[in-house]
């Protein structure tokens, strides 16, 4: 074990044994707001953060059930040489925070179907089999979204497994991965279990098994309770050991020790 990870190690074990309830990790954006809104009975959580001054970035995301369906950007470099340049950053930030919310408010009240309306048709479909179905829904959202990662993971998916295009199918899920790891590189891991999820059944589709094992334990890594990876692997007839096999694998040990041991290799 390399030391800088028994380092790390020794830190989590301390900091579980004083509170085992929860690990906090802390947030190195310089400040955020969080709001939460509701639509047609749905809830959907925004959220702006200031990336840092390395990339001078404020983004602002509209999440529906962890899915982010829409993300709006804006650059700060030209605030940091003002007085005040502190605080004219936070404006910044509360006006773009206030802004996305009206302008998703507004396109929500005169837009027929949106992008969380096509990605729960496509989840309707998939879960009833029809493959045919989902990409089709895929295909006409991508005409109105055509670069959302989430559809172009799914687009990939089922390019593999519907199309019969396997190679085309990976490609194309690799990519979504790549895309997101540059485009949200502050909290991606988050949406990583449906990305591989879609990368492990292209790779099935391309008769790789043992590349599709891979995809769907890192999946796991992220949500190691998350019932689509485990029931793949539990039909492919594997399952990798916990990192620490006397807790449990969902203790928040094993998930972290686990993010960091795939880091290190």
């Amino acid at each position: 074990m390399f030391p800088p990870l028994i380092k790390i190690f020794t830190y989590l074990v301390e900091l579980y044994m004083t509170s085992k309830s929860r690990i906090n990790i802390v947030c190195s954006a310089h400040c955020e707001f969080g709001s939460n809104i509701t639509v047609d009975d749905i809830t959907y959580h925004v959220q702006t953060e200031d990336m840092g001054k390395k990339t001078c970035k404020i983004v602002s995301r509209i999440y529906r059930q962890g899915e982010v369906i829409l993300t709006n950007k804006s650059d700060y470099a030209h605030l940091l040489k003002l007085k005040d340049a502190e605080g004219r950053v936070r404006s910044l930030m509360e006006n773009q925070h206030k802004a996305t919310i009206d302008n998703f408010l507004k396109e929500s009240a005169v837009v027929g179907k949106g992008l969380t309306d096509y990605l729960e048709e496509i989840k309707e479909h998939l879960r009833k089999g029809s493959g045919r179905a989902a990409l089709e829904s895929v295909r006409r959202a991508l005409e109105e979204f055509p670069s959302d990662l989430f559809l172009l993971s799914y687009d990939g998916y089922l390019t593999a497994t519907v199309e019969k295009k396997p190679k085309d199918g990976v490609k194309m899920c690799s990519e979504a991965i790549a895309r997101l790891e540059s485009s949200v590189p502050f909290g991606s891991d988050f949406f990583y279990p449906l990305f591989y999820l879609n990368l492990g059944k292209a790779y099935l589709a391309a008769d790789r098994k043992r590349d599709a094992i891979a995809a769907f334990e890192k999946g796991l890594r992220n949500d190691p309770e998350n019932h689509d990876l485990l029931w793949e692997l539990r039909k492919l007839g594997t399952r990798k050991q916990a990192p620490l096999p006397f807790l449990a694998r969902s203790n928040p040990i094993n998930k972290y020790i686990g993010i960091l041991l795939h880091k290190i290799r």
